[in-house]
């Protein structure tokens, strides 16, 4: 075993991480796993020397976060949080206090996703406390950027700024070669999105509106789930602002750029909005808006 297996291992995490981006985490989840069990985890029970072992398990927890990632973006939250547990056993294995930061900023999203607030407060400060003498500042952005999202789900609009402030200070203190390539996708169209999340979670349309252009302006369009994400964000500080019709209209186009995307948050913001625009079925466009639903996500439809 060798450094060759470890950039095996992390050339094929980064092609299925692409593939979910743009594709969702349902889309090719069977050949991950299958790459996962029949190489990755037989890998670990070879023979190697100290330096490989520790790059190696380093690799592996990256490839468990993304295991465990495309199983909550699919809502199969149990079966995410072991493997997300498994990843921060590899790491703690590796020495890389980083990539086991991350598997903490991980957990802390998905406690706030299920409404968990305090625990993904709690989350997000320990991967922030765990890195705060090694991580670069890519990495320190995103962490305080899981407690602002934490902070927005309990309404602490205080706590939530000050930690979103924290996250911009960092950002701006970023030199991208010396961050770990991992972190790269945490650029400054997804820093905006975190506020633009967070904006909508405390229901200030206003905030929400000046991070969401930020964001959807700077994404790649390659990142056809974070896209769609954002649009649906933007539908929602629309309906925040008393403009319905406006908020259907986007939430359209989010569904066209959507297109087969497979995940069950990009649904849970379909849910949402379909909940924030009851009342408003008078309006022409919210009409049309739930009637594509209806037809293209009969689940959700009624």
């Amino acid at each position: 075993m060798g450094q060759w297996d470890v950039q095996a291992i992390r050339s094929t995490t980064e092609l299925f991480a692409n593939m979910g981006f743009q594709f969702g985490g349902g889309h090719a989840r069977s050949a991950l796993i299958q790459y996962y069990n029949r190489e990755v985890v037989p890998m670990l029970e070879g023979k190697f020397t100290e330096p490989v072992g520790r790059a190696l398990y380093a690799a592996a927890a990256e490839i468990t976060e993304l295991v465990a990632w495309t199983a909550y973006d699919l809502g199969r939250h149990g079966l995410a949080q072991r493997y997300f547990l498994q990843g921060l056993r590899l790491a703690q294995e590796s020495g890389d206090r980083m990539i086991g930061g991350l598997l903490l900023a991980d957990m802390s999203h998905q406690a706030n996703y299920l409404g968990r607030y305090n625990e993904a407060i709690r989350l997000a400060r320990a991967a922030q406390e765990g890195c705060k003498d090694v991580a670069t500042a890519t990495p320190m952005a995103l962490f305080h950027a899981m407690e602002a999202r934490a902070h927005a789900g309990n309404g602490d609009e205080a706590q939530c700024a000050r930690a979103l402030l924290e996250a911009e200070k960092f950002f701006s203190r970023r030199n991208v070669d010396d961050d770990p390539p991992w972190s790269r996708y945490f650029d400054e169209a997804e820093l905006a999105s975190e506020g633009a999340h967070c904006y909508r979670d405390l229901r200030i349309p206003s905030q929400a509106m000046q991070f969401v252009g930020q964001a959807v302006d700077l994404c790649d369009p390659m990142y056809v789930r974070t896209l769609a994400f954002d649009r649906l964000v933007q539908a929602a500080s629309y309906v925040h602002s008393g403009e319905p019709s406006k908020a259907a209209q986007v939430a359209m186009e989010a569904v066209d750029l959507a297109g087969p995307l497979k995940s069950e948050r990009y649904l849970r913001y379909i849910r949402d909005l379909k909940a924030e625009l009851v009342g408003y079925e008078c309006e022409d466009s919210v009409q049309a808006f739930n009637t594509v639903i209806g037809e293209k996500y009969p689940a959700l439809g009624a």
